[in-house]
């Protein structure tokens, strides 16, 4: 599954990169993402930090300007073509490979501070694996930082959704510039993945726990739809419980 997985993104990732760039042209949404990113490392200087599933390399680009040492990893070659890409258009080093987020065997145990990750536990075929995999590559006291949501999961399809979701088609294709579509072929993959089809992040704290992890914070509603009207109206009718999940190794 992770083979279909990785080329659905690839073949999504001039789109997901249009995302990107729209995101950095705004600099209340750049300035929102560093205050989480910052809450997230409490406050921590200079950290080494892993960015999986780095997608276009958002993460990697704050972390960069942040002070930190990001290494960007996508189970997506067409997603890692993108991240250099703006790595290289923002004049950063970025160290970057295509690997699989459950199986980071290249990488050795305790080696990084910090795993962060944006939308990404969703799309996992093996999300306890990865889990797993995260807080072995954790430095003790390292801190893992997962941004999500429960996409996909039991969308509603009433008269106001449809017409919402209409609205936030016409929206991104204004502001971005792209299409927002998904095949049949395409929903029936992603709606196969483990995490879809489950409540979370109940389903997450009790992997979390399994992977070894303990004391697990868990924000819910992260960014307010009034910090960012324009987003919510875009994607907020995906029917989605967003959350952040903050965790130490110990």
């Amino acid at each position: 599954m992770l083979k279909e997985i990785s080329k659905y993104w690839t073949v999504s990732s001039e789109g997901y990169d249009k995302v990107i760039r729209a995101q950095f042209r705004s600099a209340k949404a750049v300035s929102i993402w560093k205050e989480l990113l910052e809450e997230g490392l409490q406050g921590r200087q200079e950290q080494r930090v892993l960015d999986v599933g780095t997608g276009p390399g958002f993460f990697s680009l704050l972390l960069s300007q942040m002070g930190h040492q990001p290494t960007a990893v996508d189970a997506s070659p067409g997603m890692i073509e993108r991240a250099s890409a703006n790595f290289d258009r923002f004049g950063y080093k970025v160290p970057s490979f295509v690997g699989d987020a459950a199986n980071l065997e290249r990488i050795a145990d305790n080696s990084f501070d910090a795993v962060v990750c944006r939308d990404v536990v969703w799309t996992l075929p093996e999300p306890q694996k990865a889990y797993a995999e995260w807080h072995r590559i954790l430095k003790p006291g390292g801190v893992l930082i997962v941004f999500d949501g429960n996409y996909l999961y039991q969308e509603k399809r009433s008269l106001f959704h449809k017409l919402w979701y209409a609205l936030s088609w016409t929206l991104i294709l204004l502001t971005e510039k792209r299409v927002r579509r998904r095949s049949s072929r395409d929903t029936a993959l992603l709606g196969g993945l483990p995490f879809v089809n489950v409540l979370r992040p109940e389903a997450d704290e009790t992997a979390l726990q399994l992977a070894g992890f303990k004391s697990i914070r868990i924000r819910r509603n992260f960014i307010p739809a009034r910090r960012q009207p324009l987003n919510h109206l875009k994607y907020g009718v995906q029917n989605v419980q967003r959350f952040m999940i903050t965790v130490t190794k110990e």
